[in-house]
């Protein structure tokens, strides 16, 4: 195990346990009446356990002997992720106006095409069956209001 990752896991678990220690200050509520520390300690709690789970990884990989994980950085598609920011920023700016439903399948669309080809029926039933499910949890399930756009759906 590299000294950077082991420097790199004890960081995030010392800042899940501040993270922690500030939503107990806050109140932890209950789960039926959460407080304002609830988020807070859970997201530390599973911050911790994320970080200790790739500490006690890395700790077996090296006393098993085996090779050391390739570069992280090496087979990054970088023109990908700067076409997929972009995407998303255009995304963003035009959410209102085209609206939730036909936003969000334009935006599918061009993300499951671009990640991993697939042929349109496939990536065209995907985006809308996704878009159809954030629909009815965002609109039904949680009673957000999201943007109608330009056809008023």
């Amino acid at each position: 195990m590299k000294k950077t990752y082991l420097i790199n896991d004890i960081f995030w678990m010392t800042l899940a346990l501040f993270a922690c220690i500030g939503g107990l200050k806050l109140g932890f509520g209950s789960f039926h009446q959460p407080q304002a520390g609830f988020m807070p300690f859970l997201s530390g709690l599973l911050l911790g356990l994320l970080a200790l789970v790739d500490l006690i990884s890395g700790l077996l990989t090296q006393w098993k002997g085996e090779k050391e994980d390739k570069e992280i950085w090496a087979e990054i598609s970088w023109r990908k992720i700067i076409i997929t920011l972009a995407v998303l920023f255009i995304y963003t700016a035009l959410f209102s106006v085209l609206g939730f439903i036909i936003g969000t399948i334009l935006l599918l669309l061009f993300l499951f095409r671009l990640m991993e080809p697939k042929p349109w029926w496939i990536v065209f039933a995907a985006a809308v069956a996704a878009t159809g499910l954030s629909y009815v949890g965002f609109k039904i399930g949680l009673d957000s209001q999201l943007p109608r756009g330009l056809l008023g759906f």
